[in-house]
């Protein structure tokens, strides 16, 4: 993927990558299929988007390189702001940077483009030989990004990107939270004395309340009971407050339910931590 090659054959003029597209659809090239865009849905729910440089490495010609992040039907809260897109440059994206993006409507997307500043300090994207050659690895989707300066090189900036749901903060404990751990800590001692369908009792009790622990208990429970709705109902609570367990379980019953694409983005969430510590 990496590498810089002639798009033209010498005495010949070929139209640059830009004026292929037609729509974001992808282009073959040298075999490849090279896209004007990477898009992906985020659902309805907060989502956090996280960038992660693994090389960029910018031509003559080009003073910065970056990824240009918009959003459909949401915006992205950046200090405060609510912006409908924000470009990420490769020095910000050096250490792995975190973007918090809030749909608007349950199909809200985003999507991402390489953007570059030339030398006259103008930044600019959609022209020239620009496009993405998109890697699926575990847990994370890589982008290999040309600019449109010169013929297409898809090692000029490489990518990393991580979507996953934006976990809740926590909030501080209280009396109701107090009663919460007071049930699953019976309902886990329930367990322990092998007494299961009282502690699922407890559990139910305690998720009813939003505790994120009893419910990814209560989704295993429901799981080897084989009973995937109610295991998807609790993992789907559990996942949402952040608990890594729950969305490793939710990812793997999307998987066998036929939801192969939800399943990705909770698995990615589910590791992230892992990732980036």
């Amino acid at each position: 993927m990496q590498g810089s090659y002639s798009y033209a054959e010498p005495g010949t003029t070929e139209p640059t990558l830009a004026d292929r597209y037609d729509s974001a659809d992808p282009v073959t090239w040298n075999g490849a299929q090279v896209y004007p865009l990477h898009s992906e849905g985020v659902g309805g729910s907060p989502t956090t988007v996280r960038l992660t440089l693994r090389s960029a490495a910018p031509r003559p010609g080009v003073r910065s390189l970056g990824i240009g992040l918009a959003v459909e039907r949401g915006h992205v809260l950046l200090e405060g702001r609510r912006l409908r897109g924000v470009d990420v440059w490769s020095d910000a994206m050096s250490g792995g940077i975190e973007l918090q993006v809030c749909p608007a409507e349950t199909h809200a997307a985003i999507t991402l483009t390489p953007v570059w500043v030339d030398d006259t300090e103008a930044t600019v994207s959609w022209t020239g030989n620009y496009g993405i050659l998109i890697a699926r690895e575990p847990a994370v989707t890589v982008l290999h990004c040309s600019t449109g300066v010169g013929p297409p090189d898809f090692g000029e900036l490489v990518v990393e990107l991580v979507i996953g749901p934006t976990p809740p903060r926590p909030a501080p404990p209280t009396e109701a939270s107090r009663y919460q751990n007071a049930l699953y800590d019976l309902g886990v001692a329930m367990q322990r004395r092998g007494d299961e369908e009282q502690a699922s009792q407890l559990w139910t009790q305690a998720a009813e309340f939003g505790h994120p622990a009893a419910a990814y208990d209560l989704g295993v429970f429901r799981y080897r009971r084989g009973d995937f709705t109610e295991a998807e109902h609790w993992w789907r609570a559990a996942a949402t407050h952040g608990d890594p367990r729950a969305m490793a379980g939710l990812a793997e019953l999307l998987d066998r339910r036929g939801n192969p694409s939800e399943a990705r983005l909770w698995r990615a969430a589910s590791t992230a931590d892992d990732q980036y510590p």
